[in-house]
């Protein structure tokens, strides 16, 4: 390219760099000119004298350029940079101190130590952050962090090729997250072990500079940190959303929003995806045609079944769209206040983290504030203008924002419509009421005005009585299934009861209970609440659930169909019955299915939550957590479909979590995935050290995918840790392993202590293994005498002398036999 066209093309990019950050608060930190352009192949090319001069010029131009230093801080300053060319990359905060005062020249006070590694900091010659997490290590090579970088933010062509580790990759680049545990092993690559020796302090350094962000989330009645899981890896998740579901499922007809919108022109990406890591952690990821809705910068979830929600960014908004399946006119305004006092929370400390983290007087002054959408979804007007009770805010398409204000901000424990309440919207009455919403309709009207309604609207007297005769003693289910037989029979939607309402003379406000849920003044911990209610939680709750299980059921999302079906299976036995719901329930992973939905669910049937409160009150939400992961349906299906148990329940009777009678149980099962369900229903309802056990097995014996799957950050519990003895207690010597030992080992002449029935079905094993494994089996069941007779014939095998000697002399401890408790409960 000739000269002149070198600088033609100058100009025409400068001109589109220009216009390009024209508008940009931040244009004037930006240095646009000289445009440089250096020719890699030309080592005399005359615009790297040009490049040189700039950056000289920008050096000088520095606000620190030419500051004096003291004199005390250069001996410091030398050593750390011998160690630098050394090797040596991080320095603990003590060996700083050390170094510093070991010099022969000058000693840093220190008040000057601080000052001396802020400001080495500025320069960009260490790293290092006075923060309680950080302020113990000091990086002094500048370029580990690079490295570190460079270790899990990369193109797939640079991915390595083991294929745990690039199973980890492909999922980062498909979600957008990591675990701590995968990240630590993309760090075990030979290239990146220097990294390694400092990995918690490194994770921290990265959740600190907005690299990986948090699952973040806090208790909005406290303000404090909730337990983090999983973290977001922004700049990995590039793609944008582009399925249809904002057009085809974000309609006006359907939709409120409003949008928190920041000063300036653009928000920093970090913090909208903090947020969406905190929603991450609070809702259900939503899948649509397929796929899930979490893309850069866009997330949809589901709140419940009838409502979803919406976060994307769009400019210096973060939008908030609240999503009715049928129509926005049925939104219950509980929901939608919750939601936003959520996200308003976990914004408000998100600016707060920053303001802390760049030295900032915390303000008391938001960074962002609140605007509300009108009905079309593209006008907005802020909040600030809804301060007046009176004053109408009419947007450009003359609607009154107030009335979408009002969804977002419910007045808490308010029972009765407001005095300029609508009541339901044209939709919203055009819709058929689902069972849910007839349910809560049927508990806030009184026997007698339901059954003149339904007789105004057509329903035959005899039609009641039978009602009354199928239910007697129940007046909850009657008043319910008379508006279920007007939704069946006659098709009734919500304008048919309005206007029944109306020509009784009945406030048609009594439609708008549907609209409303009572509000849980909840006891129970968050980490609880946040959980997966394990089987031992719903077996004990299910006797206390009483005759309510009709009104449960619909309330947590079951059919009609679905509660007959069980009522005909479990006869009359209401226990059952409830147990039934409760796992039915469970089993449905449309919405996660809490704890806290639960407790949502018994005070919305006027049932109250004392008895859940009572069942979880001793609960570990670290076993919960595990149950969770295990019962996850993906891994789930791989328990059950991959794995081969009879490795798995040696290990695990040998660490006596189960029984002999439990693989009795289990085995009895002819096909290999009923035997792992039966293995896996065993392992959820023992739950430690059981799932410890179980996952070190699956470690031990070829799972070593599943078995890192399994695992959680949240209990930093191994096998050796759930079995380790306790204080005073002895340690299990090498003997204690005698069942695995034995099971491995070949034939010999032991069998002569069984009987000839028992010799039988030892010789019916296929493998030298599987005669042993039967073996052992029989031997726990003999007598002492036997076990004696065992012993002395073990030792006239001299290849098992020292076995037998294990054996005799293993040491059982009262945690042992308190653990093998656990397999007869």
């Amino acid at each position: 390219m000739n000269s002149e066209n070198v600088e033609t093309r100058r100009e025409e990019l400068y001109s589109g760099i220009e216009e390009l950050f024209k508008d940009h608060e931040g244009k004037h930190h930006l240095v646009l000119r000289p445009l440089i352009f250096v020719n890699a192949k030309d080592q005399a090319d005359p615009e790297i004298e040009v490049l040189k001069k700039t950056i000289t010029e920008l050096t000088f131009d520095h606000p620190c350029w030419g500051e004096r230093m003291p004199n005390a801080c250069v001996p410091l300053e030398l050593e750390i940079a011998e160690l630098v060319a050394e090797g040596k990359q991080i320095m603990s905060l003590v060996e700083v101190k050390e170094l510093n005062a070991i010099s022969e020249v000058s000693v840093l006070s220190p008040e000057q130590l601080t000052d001396f590694l802020h400001y080495q900091h500025s320069l960009g010659k260490i790293v290092y952050f006075d923060t309680p997490q950080l302020r113990d290590n000091v990086i002094i090579s500048p370029l580990l962090m690079v490295e570190v970088m460079r270790s899990f933010i990369t193109d797939v062509e640079f991915w390595p090729k083991e294929d745990k580790t690039r199973k980890t990759f492909k999922k980062m680049s498909e979600n957008g997250m990591i675990q701590k545990v995968d990240l630590y092993q993309i760090w075990e690559q030979e290239e990146f072990c220097q990294i390694l020796p400092f990995k918690e302090y490194i994770f921290d350094m990265l959740i600190h500079l907005d690299i990986v962000s948090e699952q973040r989330r806090y208790d909005t009645k406290t303000g404090s940190r909730l337990p983090i899981e999983h973290f977001f890896v922004p700049c990995m998740l590039t793609q944008r959303n582009d399925t249809d579901f904002l057009t085809q499922e974000c309609t006006p007809e359907r939709t409120v929003s409003l949008a928190f919108v920041f000063k300036g022109t653009i928000i920093p990406p970090a913090l909208p995806n903090r947020l969406i890591c905190a929603c991450l952690s609070m809702w259900t990821l939503k899948q649509y045609r397929g796929r899930k809705l979490m893309f850069s910068g866009f997330v949809g979830l589901s709140f419940d079944k009838e409502h979803d929600i919406v976060v994307c960014v769009e400019g210096n908004k973060i939008l908030l769209h609240l999503v009715h399946k049928r129509s926005k006119g049925l939104i219950i305004p509980d929901i939608a206040t919750s939601v936003r006092d959520c996200l308003f929370v976990t914004l408000e400390r998100i600016s707060e983290f920053y303001q802390s983290s760049i030295h900032c007087k915390a303000s008391s002054k938001l960074p962002f504030h609140t605007e509300y959408s009108c009905s079309k979804l593209n006008c907005f007007i802020s909040e600030n203008k809804m301060a007046s009770d009176t004053e109408e805010c009419i947007c450009e398409h003359g609607e009154n924002i107030k009335n979408s204000w009002s969804i977002w901000n419910k007045k808490r424990e308010q029972k009765q419509c407001d005095a300029n309440c609508p009541g339901l919207s044209e939709d919203a009455l055009s819709q058929i009421p689902s069972d849910k919403e007839l349910l809560r309709l049927s508990v806030n009207c009184e026997t007698r005005m339901l059954h003149d309604l339904a007789l105004h609207l057509g329903m035959e007297e005899m039609v009641w009585n039978d009602m009354e005769y199928n239910y007697p003693g129940n007046a909850q289910l009657v008043k319910f299934f008379t508006l279920m037989h007007l939704k069946e029979n006659d098709e009734i939607r919500f304008t048919e009861l309005d206007n029944g309402l109306r020509e009784m003379e009945i406030t048609p406000h009594k439609l708008c209970v549907v609209r409303r849920i009572k509000q849980v003044k909840s006891s129970i911990p968050d980490d609880i609440l946040d959980c997966i209610p394990s089987d031992e939680i719903l077996d004990r709750l299910a006797p206390l659930i009483g005759k309510i299980v009709f009104q449960l059921g619909i309330e947590l999302g079951l059919s009609v169909e679905d509660l007959e079906s069980i009522k005909e299976k479990c006869d009359r036995d209401l226990t059952a019955q409830n147990k039934e719901v409760l796992f039915t329930w469970r089993k449905d992973r449309t919405v996660k299915p809490t704890i806290r939905v639960l407790e949502q669910a018994f005070v919305n049937i006027g049932k109250g939550a004392r008895c859940l409160k009572e069942v979880v009150k001793d609960v570990d939400p670290n076993t919960l957590k595990a149950v969770e992961i295990v019962t996850e349906s993906e891994n789930e299906n791989r328990i059950i479909q991959d794995i081969q148990t009879s490795q798995i329940l040696d290990h695990m009777m040998t660490n006596l979590v189960i029984s002999v009678d439990d693989r009795r149980r289990i085995e009895q099962h002819a096909g290999q995935d009923d035997q792992n369900k039966a293995l896996l229903d065993i392992v959820i309802k023992r739950r430690e050290p059981t799932y410890g056990v179980f996952v070190d097995g699956l470690d031990a014996y070829g799972y070593k995918d599943l078995a890192n799957d399994l695992k959680f950050d949240s209990q930093e519990m191994s096998q050796s840790a759930a079995l380790v003895p306790a204080e005073n207690e002895e340690e299990l010597p090498q003997g204690y392993h005698w069942y695995s030992t034995w099971e491995h080992s070949r034939s010999s002449n032991i069998k002569e202590v069984m009987s000839v029935d028992d010799g039988e079905k030892i010789e019916s094993g296929k493998t030298t293994q599987e005669k042993n494994r039967t073996l052992i089996t029989l031997l726990l069941r003999i007598n002492e005498q036997g076990y004696i007779e065992f012993l002395t014939a073990l030792r006239k095998d001299s290849a098992y002398a020292d076995l037998a000697d294990e054996i005799e002399y293993t040491a059982v401890t009262t945690r042992d036999m308190s653990t093998l408790h656990t397999c007869y409960k």
